[in-house]
C-alpha cells in the first residue's frame, strides 16, 4: 500500500466522478438502469406509462445516507444521476401521450410539478462546518440544474425560488452521532461515502476514544484503521433491515488482522459481501492529490439473488462467493497467533525503532561522530529497514545494550544525544543493560 499510515482523507476530496460511480453503479444504479430498459420495452403506450409512473415513485422513494459526506461530492453526483434517469423517464411519459392523444397535445402531469426526485431523499454527516455549507450548495446547484433540463423535456416553466429549507446535512463526529437521528432509519435504501482514512498507530486521542466507543467489548480493536470504525456503524443502522451499504477504504481493510478483527465478528451476525473493487489508486480531481489504494466493498445483511462481482482492475468478473479478503474463496479468516505453527523459532515484534530517529546514522553522520568520539566505533552496527534493503544500503545504529555505565561515561556525544518531543518519561532502549 503506498499510502502513508498517517494520511487522513479531507474532506475536499471525495475522489473523482469514476472512482464515484465505482460504489453507486453496482450499489444501485445498474439495477434501475437496467429496470428502465425492461420499461421503455413495452409496446403498449399506456401500460408502458403506467409502469414509467411507478417507477418514477419509486425513485422518488429511495433514501440515500453518506456518514462521512465531506463536501457531498457523493450525494451530489448520486443526485444528479438519479434526475437525469428521472428526466428520461418524463421524456418517454411524454413520448407515450403522444402516441395515445389525438389532437392537440398536452403534457400529462396531474402534479403541480413533473419532478418528483428531490434533494430531501439525500441525508449526510460532516464534521466540518464549511464542508457542511458546500455540500448544501452543491446539492442546491445540482437541483437547479437538473430542473433546467426538465423543462427543456415538459415545456413550462418550474419554480426554483425561494429555495426550500434542507437540513439534510448534519454537522459533528460521525462516531459519536445517533445515526438515525441524523437519517430516518427505518427509510434509509442505501448508505455509501468515502470514510476518513487514519493508521491505527496514528490516531489521536480523540479517534482512538472513538475506537472505544464504536466497538464497545471487542477485542484488538486498537489493530483496526479508523475507517473499520464507518464499517462497524454501517453494520448497526443495515442490520435486520433491506438497506445495502458500499464504502471506500483503503485496502488495508481487507488485509492483515483487520479482516479477522473487523469482518469475522460482522459475517457471525450476517454480513455478507455482494461486490467488491479489488486494489486500485484512488484518483482525486485535487492538485496535491495523495496516491492512495483503496478497495470498494459493496455489503449488506438483506437477502440478495443478485450475482456476486469482483472488480479487478476495472474487469468484472461473477463469483460464488466473497470473503472478506475479497476473493472468492470460502469465508476464512486468518487470525493472530502466539505461537508458530511449526518448530520454528519464534519471531517478536519485527524493526520498529521508536526514539525518534536520534539513534539512526546516515554512514556520512556516523563517520561525522566517530570522528569526534573514536571510542563510540564499536557501538555502530548496519541498520535494515524497508528503503535500506531495496536500496541495499543501510543506516546505521548507535546501540549501547552492551556498553556498560563505567565506559558510557568515558563517551560524552554518546551521552549528549538529545530526544526532543519524547517526554520526560521516555526511556531509550539503547540506554537499557542487562
Amino acid at each position: 500500500m503506498v499510502l502513508p499510515l498517517n494520511f487522513e482523507a479531507p474532506f475536499t476530496d471525495s475522489g473523482s466522478i469514476e472512482n464515484i460511480h465505482k460504489v453507486i453503479d453496482p450499489l444501485f444504479l445498474n439495477d434501475l438502469k437496467e429496470e428502465l430498459e425492461a420499461i421503455k420495452g413495452i409496446q403498449v403506450p399506456g401500460t408502458q406509462k403506467k409502469r414509467l409512473k411507478e417507477y418514477q415513485k419509486k425513485l422518488s422513494g429511495l433514501v440515500f445516507f453518506d456518514p462521512a459526506c465531506g463536501s457531498g461530492n457523493f450525494l451530489t453526483e448520486t443526485y444528479i444521476s438519479l434526475r437525469r434517469i428521472e428526466n428520461e423517464v418524463l421524456r418517454l411519459i411524454s413520448a407515450a401521450d403522444s402516441k395515445t392523444m389525438t389532437g392537440q397535445i398536452t403534457f400529462g402531469f396531474e402534479e403541480d410539478s413533473p419532478i418528483q426526485v428531490s434533494i430531501h431523499q439525500f441525508y449526510g454527516i460532516e464534521i466540518n462546518d464549511f464542508a457542511v455549507a458546500v455540500a448544501q450548495t452543491a446539492l442546491w446547484i445540482a437541483e437547479s440544474q437538473a430542473m433546467k433540463e426538465t423543462e427543456d423535456i415538459v415545456h413550462q416553466s418550474l419554480d426554483f425560488f425561494p429555495l426550500k429549507t434542507y437540513k439534510g446535512i448534519t454537522e459533528g463526529n460521525a462516531l459519536r452521532i445517533d445515526w438515525s437521528k441524523a437519517v430516518p432509519v427505518n427509510n434509509v435504501s442505501y448508505i455509501m461515502g468515502n470514510p476518513p482514512f487514519r493508521g491505527a498507530r496514528f490516531m489521536s486521542a480523540e479517534q482512538k476514544s472513538d475506537i472505544a466507543i464504536v466497538f464497545p467489548g471487542w477485542k484488538n480493536v486498537g489493530n483496526l484503521d479508523y475507517v473499520g470504525c464507518w464499517y462497524k456503524k454501517t453494520f448497526d443502522m443495515i442490520k435486520e433491515t433491506t438497506a445495502r451499504a458500499a464504502l471506500v477504504s483503503t485496502n488495508s481493510i481487507s488485509q492483515g488482522d483487520a479482516v479477522a478483527i473487523l469482518w469475522k465478528p460482522l459475517f457471525e451476525q450476517g454480513v455478507h459481501i455482494d461486490f467488491a473493487h479489488r486494489t486500485f489508486v484512488w484518483d482525486s480531481e485535487a492538485s496535491d492529490k495523495a496516491s492512495v489504494h483503496c478497495v470498494v466493498i459493496g455489503f449488506s445483511t438483506a437477502p440478495s439473488n443478485k450475482k456476486k462481482v469482483i472488480y479487478t482492475d476495472g474487469q468484472a468478473q461473477t463469483v460464488s462467493n466473497i470473503n472478506a479478503y475479497l476473493l472468492d474463496a470460502p469465508n476464512v479468516f486468518i487470525e493472530n497467533r502466539k505461537h508458530p505453527l511449526c518448530n520454528a523459532p519464534e519471531i517478536g515484534i519485527g524493526n520498529k525503532p521508536i526514539d525518534g530517529g536520534h539513534y539512526l546514522f546516515e554512514e556520512t553522520e556516523m563517520q561525522e561522530f566517530i570522528n569526534k568520539e573514536p571510542g563510540a566505533a564499536k557501538y555502530f552496527h548496519p541498520w535494515y529497514g524497508a528503503r535500506e534493503f531495496i536500496n541495499r544500503s543501510p543506516r546505521y545504529c548507535l546501540y549501547l545494550a552492551n556498553c556498560s555505565p563505567s565506559e558510557l561515561r568515558k563517551l560524552p556525544e554518546c551521552l549528549n544525544v538529545k530526544f526532543p518531543n519524547l517526554g520526560t518519561n521516555f526511556k531509550p532502549i539503547a540506554f537499557v543493560w542487562d
